[in-house]
């Protein structure tokens, strides 16, 4: 228990314990307001001049909980009675107006625009755990159930045609509404989710933190990653910025803040951890400003944030008989202990631009936004100088973000090597094909004042987004060309050992950034057994479609076309001797280098001095072609040890080939087709792609 002003207050803890697992923390919220003003039954959040249907007598209601935007606010009220009704006050006429009359127990109101919404027992048995939810036009004055099915509903948000709910299930279960046409969706796990221009924050029952949905695209980050005993108590947003308290399991606490703009910000500490002498839950935001309440010198203050700049600012100590209710804009309402209405504006504290219209509706512990943007916190790009030896060293940048590791040798002295994040905006996301990349993070320049005598290391990180993450294996490190403007591929290996990063040799200067580039074929769809295989090769340039959106998975391959995809894939560029390996592959053919790569690393062999590039490729001399391509990338601990007995066909295997065939089987680098190897039979485009994605799978260069 908390004694405040003479009178006990509970704690949150014990609030929750009280009332359930329900909305206690929008509750506790002005609960501590309430008990700061020395008064809860006796006095009234309307004035006493009330006219119109509906209206609330003077007396007759204590307010419990409120939310506002635009020019009403809505709250839930308490008769002396006990029933719950719903209420909303016209700020502009001072009009109060009963939204509900039912006598069913109701959770507290949330308004955005001209729609309030509510959990509320509605249709559902009172000794049942299930709630409904309902939403209210202020413009045409109807009330609608939403939920198509019953369920344990709570925490309802509103923002254009969008509701957002969550079910109290174990992990909780996030439900998005459409109002238009009444269709639903499950969002996945999360509890408490805030819907706001048209991203969804949420808290993550797992780990205790926060994280984000991105409903156009579906992408899902997180924003603050605790554990360990940590977990974010409560959090509001304006869709632009979340200001949330953290708890730990000393019973310390502290504010914090993260952008929801910057994907690569990382949480912003506003006060300390530390145990306080009094908790209070009240906080909430504006456009440009943000408040919350702490325990400073035994008395409880608000506490003003400047969202662009991060900085809190004092607004005096909070016991003064003032019940806050929460923002429009960055004017923040709050009821007196006469019930009248009244209003602080804090935007003369705001410090950065904000660009757009729209105003913040808040409940005091839940916020929404529509339209505006504040770029106030734009991070400046980062860029670091480091001196290298000829022994070589890691040059690391922004937590990691971009590392180089130069090995011994690279450079014969001493030499400056400058690494700087750079504008995306100049560097057209374009691929030598003119097709659309798109980037997965920042734009890096690195610049050595040497040549560089070996390649260096280069690892770019990638955000850690389900979209990201999803297309991981397509993702590659580029170089921009300045003298042709666009972009080539460099390379890539993004396992996931590597964590959250993308690593390739690099031999130069230049301007490097992680990107994706998707390529489909219609004759490849989403229902082909080796789509996967194709895109990402096709993502990575080391297989060329046949047309402009046809890859034709059934040609048959030749050996030449498979001696490029198999060099591309390694990393093997052409290779152009003065004199040929091979008699009937002169220096005229557009497959020369890459048969004289293939060569020179021991991958392909002829036969009295011949290749005969144009035949087909049999899968026996495909598999010959991939262990020798892996036999140096792979140990023998690789091998499963599986025989060629199982295969009723293996008295057709070439003998020259049986040894390389049997290790192509024990190494997993292809399987048969059910009980047969078909050695002798032709190899398809689209079986290439899938016996050379499993090569990079295997020695790890996916």
């Amino acid at each position: 228990m908390s004694y405040i002003d003479g009178r006990y207050c509970e704690s949150m803890g014990e609030h929750a314990t009280k009332r359930g697992p329900r909305r206690w923390r929008r509750t506790g919220l002005l609960w501590a307001a309430i008990c700061l003003a020395g008064s809860f039954g006796g006095s009234t959040a309307a004035p006493a001049k009330a006219a119109g249907e509906g209206t609330v007598p003077v007396g007759a209601m204590s307010q419990s909980d409120s939310s506002v935007s635009g020019g009403t606010v809505v709250w839930l009220n308490t008769a002396a009675d006990g029933e719950r009704q719903i209420y909303a006050r016209d700020q502009t006429t001072g009009e109060i107006k009963a939204l509900t009359t039912r006598n069913t127990a109701k959770d507290v109101p949330y308004i955005n625009g001209t729609t309030i919404v509510w959990a509320d027992k509605g249709e559902q048995d009172p000794s049942s755990a299930n709630w409904d939810i309902y939403s209210y036009d202020l413009t045409t004055g109807v009330e609608r159930k939403l939920n198509n099915k019953a369920g344990e509903y709570a925490h309802p948000s509103v923002s254009g045609n969008g509701v957002v709910w969550a079910d109290n299930q174990k992990y909780g279960r996030m439900i998005y509404h459409d109002t238009a046409n009444g269709a639903e969706a499950s969002l996945g796990e999360g509890r408490y989710p805030v819907l706001t221009q048209g991203r969804v924050v949420y808290q993550n029952a797992r780990d205790g933190g926060l994280s984000m949905i991105e409903l156009s695209s579906g992408v899902k980050r997180p924003l603050v990653s605790l554990g360990g005993g940590h977990y974010v108590d409560w959090f509001v947003t304006n869709g632009e910025y979340v200001l949330f308290k953290q708890k730990n399991g000393q019973l310390e606490s502290k504010y914090g803040m993260v952008s929801l703009q910057n994907r690569l910000s990382d949480p912003q500490d506003l006060t300390e951890m530390s145990a306080k002498a009094e908790e209070y839950a009240f906080m909430s935001m504006g456009d440009t400003q943000a408040v919350f309440m702490m325990n400073e010198g035994g008395q409880a203050v608000l506490k003003g944030v400047d969202l662009a700049s991060a900085k809190v600012y004092s607004l005096g100590e909070a016991g003064s008989g003032k019940k806050y209710i929460g923002f429009s804009g960055d004017r923040l309402f709050y009821t007196v202990t006469d019930g009248s209405l009244g209003s602080l504006d804090l935007s003369k504290n705001s410090t950065g631009p904000v660009t757009g219209g729209g105003s913040s509706s808040s409940s005091g512990s839940t916020g929404s936004h529509s339209g505006a943007q504040n770029d106030g916190n734009k991070a400046a790009l980062a860029s670091a100088k480091f001196v290298v030896g000829a022994e070589g060293g890691t040059l690391s940048l922004t937590d990691g973000r971009v590392k180089l590791e130069v090995a011994s040798g690279t450079f014969a002295k001493e030499t400056e090597v400058t690494v700087s994040e750079v504008d995306k905006a100049g560097y057209p996301l374009k691929d030598e094909k003119g097709r659309t990349l798109e980037a997965a993070e920042a734009v890096w320049n690195i610049q050595a004042a040497a040549e560089f005598g070996k390649k260096a290391q280069l690892a770019l990180a990638y955000d850690n987004e389900a979209y990201w993450t999803d297309h991981r294996e397509k993702l590659g490190i580029y170089r921009y060309d300045d003298s042709l403007g666009y972009w080539t591929y460099v390379g890539g290996s993004t396992g996931e050992h590597n964590g959250r990063y993308v690593r390739t040799p690099i031999g130069s200067s230049g301007t490097y950034a992680v990107l994706l580039r998707k390529v489909s074929f219609n004759d490849v769809n989403a229902g082909h057994w080796a789509v996967k295989e194709v895109e990402v090769l096709a993502a990575r340039g080391i297989v060329d479609g046949t047309g402009t959106d046809t890859y034709a998975p059934k040609d048959i391959l030749t050996r030449a076309q498979f001696s490029k995809m198999l060099a591309g894939a390694l990393g093997i560029p052409p290779i152009i001797p003065a004199q040929p390996t091979f008699r009937d592959v002169a220096s005229g053919k557009w497959s020369y280098g890459w048969v004289e790569a293939a060569a020179a690393a021991g991958i392909v062999e002829g036969d009295q001095g011949m290749f005969r590039p144009e035949d087909a490729l049999s899968r026996e001399q495909m598999m010959a072609m991939l262990v020798r391509a892996a036999k140096d990338r792979l140990g023998e601990s690789q091998a499963q040890g599986q025989g060629l007995d199982r295969f009723k066909d293996r008295e057709s295997i070439s003998a020259w080939a049986l040894p390389l065939v049997e290790q192509a089987v024990s190494l997993r680098l292809v399987e048969g087709s059910g009980d047969a190897i078909n050695a002798r039979a032709t190899t398809t485009r689209a079986e290439a792609a899938v016996v050379i994605y499993r090569l990079l799978e295997r020695i790890g260069q996916l």
